[in-house]
């Protein structure tokens, strides 16, 4: 077991010291020939095998993130390799996907021209190539429209049609408005739509560009908590079904169980990462600081913060500007500045108020927008037994994008953003957006959640799968006597049994790779691992 060096604040203020002249050489000399051809390329996408999968069902497949985070562009590998492959193989049978494939972009101003003068212009032009209506058609037919938050009255005509005829018709729909489609999706498509959510690229999908290593910490913990928890039924057959009721889970120790899964996985993920650490490390940095905007990620490194200014520049004009015409876009903008400086932190809304001169009324419509837009994300309070009746008082706020962070923050330089009280923000949006881009390939996706009690004592991000709380702790407490009480309040608080608390920690000088899973024993007699790890690992 490799002994733990911790990133203590005095470590990040030693990188503090360092990292202008460090950072640069990384990132520099991990730019080699292979790493430049693969970013010029295309980034694979932790979410594309459940995309791919998705293709198969009879469901509406609905593809909806933040604007230009790569999802048409993600739209459009995924059908090239099912329509390579011709069939889609399944348990129950398959499909083979014909050269009926079409394609509507909405950002075309002319085709929602048409759209407008006529609401089945689409079905119109599709039923011309087929030679036959879409209700009657035998033929697989996919039917893929981009930016569908800009025509939501097309979801009745998408329903008519699929409710005719879903055994041959496949939608693939996009957007990036949660306010524009599942508002109306939700009542017009009730029971029909299969949601995949698509994020920013995160540091492990960046290092597979680079190395052709693929760090998946959260789906491989997502998996062994599913398979202990017996899984669910492989197809529909009687044996499978009944199979589910014969797992006993009083015969499974789930403690040692997790913990035998870390004694062996964590040894795994630093001989994985060990000959290639020095452009693990870099990656850490390069997302930490410039976020993982598909064109911000894939361009030259001295245009990557005029890029990210741009993007918000773009997506008040055109996602805000739209949504809310009247919207002083000035103020709204200072929103997000002020916004930005309480980051990872209970939301303070008296406080944006007094910087920004903005009514308390307008800042929660603010916050819905930015979080309906994909922006930010609310994190509620985890309470015994779910979200805590106190949680629409103490929401924390994320934005999903380090970079767009920085830049909101004024954080200019790598040398910077590892203050301590700087990079305690950063890395809270870092560790949410890993997290919820790992998920975003599960069918059934854990809530996420922050727990804090009234002494102070807080965990910063929560979530539960099986019988067991898993906590994260961005920084831990340099007083042993609270680091002990929150781990303490945190495994009496929690509904299950079995508590894990991960300790990520980031030493880019040293560029450590120590790791260790301890038991401890608390007073609730509950069964608590502390793990403690680098951020290379996660992914």
């Amino acid at each position: 077991m490799h002994k733990l060096n911790v990133a203590k604040y005095g470590q990040i203020k030693k990188f503090s010291q360092s990292i202008g002249k460090l950072g640069s050489k990384l990132l520099a000399k991990s730019v080699n020939s292979r790493y430049t051809v693969a970013m010029k390329g295309y980034i694979k996408r932790f979410v594309e095998e459940r995309l791919e999968n998705s293709f198969s069902s009879r469901l509406i497949t609905m593809v909806i993130g933040p604007r230009q985070v790569g999802k048409t562009t993600l739209l459009q590998q995924v059908q090239s390799r099912v329509e390579k492959k011709g069939t889609v193989s399944k348990d129950s049978g398959g499909f083979v996907l014909s050269r009926n494939v079409f394609t509507y972009v909405l950002d075309d101003i002319q085709l929602r021209g048409s759209l407008k003068k006529d609401s089945r212009y689409i079905q119109k032009d599709i039923e011309l190539s087929l030679g036959e209506t879409l209700e009657k058609t035998e033929q697989q037919v996919f039917i893929f429209i981009d930016e569908v938050q800009k025509m939501p009255s097309l979801f009745d005509w998408i329903k008519q049609v699929f409710d005719a005829n879903n055994e041959h018709i496949k939608f693939v729909l996009s957007g990036s408005s949660a306010l524009s489609i599942t508002s109306v999706a939700s009542e017009t498509l009730a029971g029909r739509v299969e949601y995949i959510n698509v994020y920013p690229f995160v540091y492990s999908e960046l290092l597979e560009s680079k190395v052709d290593i693929a760090q998946h910490f959260f789906i491989d913990l997502i998996t062994k908590m599913d398979e202990l928890s017996g899984g669910e039924a492989v197809d529909g057959s009687t044996d499978s079904i009944l199979s589910q009721l014969s797992i006993k889970k009083d015969d499974v120790d789930t403690f040692a169980e997790l913990k035998k899964y870390f004694e062996q996985k964590l040894p795994h993920y630093h001989s994985q990462l060990s000959t290639v650490v020095r452009e693990a490390t870099a990656s850490v940095v390069e997302t930490l600081f410039y976020g993982g905007l598909p064109r911000v990620i894939t361009s030259p490194i001295d245009e990557r913060v005029r890029m990210i200014k741009g993007y918000i520049e773009v997506y008040m004009e055109k996602e805000i500007g739209t949504l809310a015409r009247n919207l002083d876009l000035e103020l709204f903008g200072l929103s997000l500045q002020s916004f930005a400086q309480q980051n990872g932190s209970t939301l303070n809304i008296n406080q944006v108020s007094k910087d920004v001169g903005i009514s308390r009324p307008s800042l929660y419509k603010y916050l819905d927008l930015l979080e309906n837009t994909y922006l930010i994300k609310k994190v509620y309070p985890y309470a015994l037994g779910g979200v805590s009746e106190e949680a629409t008082k103490s929401v924390v706020m994320y934005y999903l994008d380090s970079g767009i962070l920085n830049n909101l923050s004024y954080v200019t330089s790598m040398q910077e953003m590892l203050r301590p009280d700087t990079y305690l923000r950063i890395v809270g949006t870092w560790l949410l957006s890993t997290i919820l881009s790992g998920f975003s390939m599960l069918a059934h996706v854990p809530q996420i959640l922050y727990w804090q009690n009234y002494s102070g004592h807080k965990i910063d991000l929560v979530f539960e799968r099986g019988d067991v709380t898993f906590g994260i702790l961005f920084v831990k407490p340099k007083d042993p006597r609270r680091y002990a009480a929150t781990i303490e309040k945190f495994a009496e608080a929690s509904s299950k049994n079995t508590v894990v608390i991960f300790l990520p920690h980031f030493d880019p000088v040293s560029m450590s790779m120590a790791y260790q899973a301890d038991e401890v024993s608390v007073e609730s007699g509950k069964q608590v691992l502390t793990v403690e790890l680098p951020l290379q690992f996660l992914g």
